[in-house]
C-alpha cells in the first residue's frame, strides 16, 4: 500500500492520541488511499501500450578526424527530420562506418560517404527495413 508523506506525517502526529474521531480518520483515510491504489491499478490494467513506430536506427561510427563523418554530419543537419533513428558511437574499429539492420536480420556495414549522399543511404536504411515494419502490422 502506498501511503502519501503527508498522511503518514498525520497518523504518526496522531497516533498517541486514540480518540474516536482520530481512528475513524485514520481508518477513512485509508480506505482512501486502498481505494485510490485499486483505481489506478485498475486503470492501468486496462491501458495498452501504444506500438512503438520505430524508427530503423542507422549506427554512426565516428571520429573528429574523420572527414566523410564530418561531411556526413553537416548533410545530416542541413536536412533536419529524417525518417531514421540516427545514433552516433564513438569509433570502434579500424574504418568509420555506418550500420544497420536489414530486413532478414543481418547487420550491414557500410563504409565512404560522398556529400549528397545523405537521400541515397538514409533509403537504403529504410529499404532494408521494409519487411520489419510490415511483420509488426
Amino acid at each position: 500500500m502506498i501511503l502519501c508523506i503527508g498522511c503518514s506525517v498525520w497518523l504518526s502526529a496522531n497516533a498517541a492520541d486514540e480518540s474516536p474521531a482520530v481512528v475513524a480518520d485514520a481508518v477513512t483515510l485509508a480506505s482512501r488511499v486502498a481505494e485510490l491504489e485499486a483505481r489506478v491499478q485498475a486503470l492501468e490494467a486496462t491501458m495498452t501500450p501504444k506500438a512503438a513506430t520505430a524508427k530503423p536506427v542507422l549506427e554512426v561510427h565516428s571520429e573528429s578526424w574523420c572527414g566523410p563523418c564530418q561531411i556526413f554530419k553537416r548533410d545530416l543537419e542541413a536536412r533536419g527530420e529524417v525518417p531514421i533513428e540516427v545514433r552516433y558511437v564513438k569509433f570502434s574499429s579500424r574504418v568509420p562506418a555506418f550500420r544497420w539492420t536489414d530486413s532478414t536480420g543481418k547487420q550491414v556495414t557500410r563504409t565512404g560517404y560522398t556529400a549528397g549522399g545523405l537521400q541515397a543511404l538514409i533509403d537504403e536504411v529504410l529499404n532494408g527495413n521494409v519487411a520489419d515494419a510490415n511483420d509488426s502490422e
